[in-house]
């Protein structure tokens, strides 16, 4: 249920107090928890030679954004390519002889020994052309996912060797978020539930848990986590922050703004609206504080429902048993 504000005019009688009052509204409290967290990114590369080679073409600038599959880097493959087209006429003349013993076997023209051994041949050449092509596809750089590349190391002309990095590839959406979390505070805490995670300087961001280790670090007495956070508002990875979000088992309570909250020397009350005659009278309840979570404060207290009107701002100048006046906006 929407909480309903309701704002009251002055009467010219000068009776009732007008106010600003909220409709309590039911909800479920679970304590919140704070724990350090890194972010990571969803993937991330370091794209390097899978040959040695010279560096022909350079396809992409430091900080490009790429496709999957977009050649970055063109190593020299003249002469495997010569080997290709070599190997290919061979599977060429391999298929016309494998049809030839095919179609003389048929008029016992040709033994099976010799079908056979043109089944043999063509298919030794159709791998001998499947391994140029690996040989040549190795010759090329190219992006495993969509992503961000990092600094350039490599231009046209450099000799590489096997091995050597050209650039880091990173997949900068959806982050994930690595955190643990200790023994005691584990209870309640599923796949599924959200988050939010914040840093020095930056916005925070929501997100939710993914995965759960099957089982706990006894080095660090803690079970890792993983979360994903699909909006990253500036975030990257590397950054360290916080990690804030609901545990235990969850309890009945009561949400209202801050503001309706007052101090006192027994602990926190609000003002309950109880209908009187021409308007309401205000009566105090003491309540307990469960704790705040965005803009509501989460409350619990006996004999309070759902949909009773509460002062909304302002208790600190009212007193109990007080007439207010409520006008619908």
């Amino acid at each position: 249920m929407i909480c309903m504000v309701f704002c009251a005019a002055a009467r010219a009688d000068g009776g009732a107090t007008p106010v600003h009052a909220v409709a309590l509204r039911a909800a479920v409290w679970r304590p919140r928890i704070e724990l350090s967290a890194e972010i990571a990114a969803g993937q991330s590369a370091a794209l390097a030679a899978e040959r040695p080679g010279r560096v022909v073409a350079v396809n992409f600038s430091s900080g490009e954004t790429v496709a999957s599959g977009t050649v970055l880097v063109q190593l020299d493959d003249a002469p495997e390519a010569a080997q290709l087209t070599l190997d290919n006429a061979k599977l060429t003349e391999a298929n016309n002889a494998l049809a030839r013993a095919q179609k003389l076997i048929t008029i016992a023209g040709a033994s099976r020994a010799a079908l056979e051994q043109a089944q043999a041949d063509a298919a030794e050449a159709r791998a001998t052309v499947a391994y140029d092509q690996a040989v040549i596809a190795q010759l090329r750089i190219a992006a495993p996912f969509a992503g961000t590349l990092g600094i350039k190391n490599v231009s046209a002309g450099d000799y590489i060797a096997q091995g050597q990095v050209v650039a880091r590839l990173t997949q900068a959406s959806p982050l994930r978020v690595l955190f643990s979390i200790p023994q005691t505070e584990a209870g309640g805490i599923a796949v599924g539930d959200a988050f939010s995670f914040s840093a020095p300087a930056l916005a925070a961001a929501s997100g939710k848990i993914t995965a759960l280790s099957p089982e706990q670090n006894t080095s660090t007495n803690a079970r890792d986590a993983e979360g994903a956070i699909t909006s990253p508002a500036g975030l990257l990875p590397g950054i360290f922050g916080t990690v804030t979000l609901a545990t235990g088992i969850g309890e009945a309570a009561f949400t209202v703004p801050p503001s309706a909250l007052n101090d006192s020397a027994l602990g926190p009350f609000l003002y309950v609206l109880d209908p009187a005659s021409g308007g309401y009278t205000l009566r105090a309840v003491y309540v307990t504080k469960l704790g705040d979570a965005g803009a509501k404060t989460y409350i619990a207290a006996d004999g309070l429902q759902a949909g009773q009107l509460v002062l909304a701002i302002g208790g600190f100048k009212m007193t109990d048993g007080a007439s207010v006046k409520l006008l619908a906006p």
